[in-house]
C-alpha cells in the first residue's frame, strides 16, 4: 500500500492544474483522511470525463480495495481507458493483472507487451516486471542476460526491489560473473531503502565474512532491521547472534523474544526447530532473565516487531 498511496497522492497533484482545484483538493483531502469512499466519489466524475489520472486512481481504488470493494474487472477497465491515453502507471498495473490472470485472462504476452510500453517511458517498476519474466522464463525464454540488463535500469533509478535482485543475480553469477563485492553494494541500497529480504542477506554476508570484513556486530545492525519487519529468517539469526553472543554481548530474554517470533513467522520445519530453540533458550535461563523476558514481550506484537528489541 505504501506504493500505491504515493502515486495516487502524485497524481492528484499534478492533475489539479487541469481541472477544477477544488475536486482534486477535496479527493486529496479525503484520500489523506483514510476516506477513501469519498475520494472515489470525488474522482470518479472526472474519470468519466475522460481525465486519465482520474482514471488511473479509481482502478488502483478498484484494484486495492479502497472506498470500494476489492473489484479486479473494474480495475482493469479502468487501467485500460488510462492504458489507452498512454498512462505510464495504468500500463504497469494493468500488465500486472494479465500476468496474474486477475480480473482478466491471463495473459503473459499482454503484460510483456505492457511493461514494454512502460519501460520504453523509464518505468522502474516495469523495467523491473520484465527482468523478472525473463529471469524465470515467464512470456520470454528465459534469459538471465537480458533479466540482469533490465534489473540493472530499474536499480539504477533507485528500485529497492531491483537492487536486491540484481544483487541476487551478482552472488549467484546469473547473468553476469560472479561477483561478491558487486553483490554487497546492491545489497547495501537495497537495504538502506528498507527492503529486509536485503538486509537478511547483508547480515550474513557480515556474520560470515562473505565479500566484507567479518563483523557481528554489523550482521547485528542488520539482521535486527529485518527482523523488525517481520521476517522470520532474520528473526530467526538475531536469536541465535543473542544466544551464542559471537562477537556481541549473550542476551538471553531478547534469544527468547526473537525465536519465539520467529516461531510464528516461519512455517514448517524452521518454525519446528525455531520452538525448539526457544525452548531450550527458557530452560537456560535464570528467573530474573524470564521476568525480563516477559517485561519485553509485553511490547512485542505479533505483525509489529519494532518495540521488540
Amino acid at each position: 500500500m505504501r506504493v500505491v498511496s504515493v502515486l495516487l497522492a502524485g497524481l492528484l497533484f499534478v492533475s489539479a492544474a487541469a481541472y477544477a482545484a477544488s475536486e482534486y483538493e477535496q479527493a486529496f483531502a479525503a484520500y489523506q483522511k483514510g476516506d477513501y469512499a469519498l475520494a472515489l466519489k470525488l474522482l470518479k466524475p472526472l474519470a468519466e470525463k475522460g481525465n486519465v489520472n482520474a482514471e488511473y486512481n479509481v482502478g488502483v481504488m478498484y484494484n486495492n480495495a479502497l472506498g470500494v470493494k476489492n473489484d479486479y474487472a473494474e480495475a482493469a477497465r479502468w487501467f485500460k481507458l488510462a492504458v489507452g491515453q498512454g498512462n505510464m502507471y495504468a500500463e504497469v498495473d494493468l500488465g500486472k493483472l494479465y500476468e496474474s490472470g486477475r480480473g482478466v485472462q491471463k495473459d503473459y504476452k499482454e503484460a510483456i507487451r505492457l511493461f514494454r510500453l512502460a519501460a520504453a517511458k523509464k518505468s522502474p517498476a516495469a523495467q523491473l516486471e520484465l527482468g523478472a519474466m525473463y529471469e524465470r522464463g515467464i512470456g520470454v525464454p528465459q534469459d538471465y542476460k537480458e533479466s540482469t540488463k533490465w534489473y540493472r535500469l530499474s536499480a539504477d533509478q533507485g528500485d529497492g526491489d531491483a537492487q536486491y535482485n540484481l544483487a541476487l543475480m551478482y552472488a549467484g553469477g546469473h547473468g553476469v560473473p560472479q561477483d561478491i563485492k558487486q553483490a554487497v553494494g546492491w545489497y547495501k541500497k537495497s537495504a538502506e531503502q528498507g527492503n529486509s529480504s536485503a538486509q537478511l542477506n547483508l547480515g550474513a554476508m557480515y556474520y560470515s565474512g562473505q565479500g566484507v570484513t567479518r563483523d557481528p556486530k554489523q550482521a547485528l545492525k542488520y539482521f535486527q532491521s529485518s527482523a523488525q519487519q517481520g521476517n522470520g529468517r532474520a528473526q530467526f539469526n538475531l536469536a541465535t547472534l543473542y544466544t551464542q553472543g559471537d562477537g556481541i554481548q549473550q542476551d538471553l530474554p531478547r534469544a527468547l523474544i526473537w525465536f519465539a517470533a520467529a516461531a510464528v513467522n516461519l512455517s514448517g520445519n524452521e518454525a519446528k526447530i525455531a520452538d525448539e530453540n526457544s525452548k531450550a533458550v527458557a530452560a537456560k535461563m535464570t528467573p530474573a532473565q524470564l521476568a525480563a523476558a516477559r517485561q519485553m514481550s509485553s511490547k512485542c506484537r505479533v505483525g509489529d516487531y519494532k518495540a521488540c528489541d
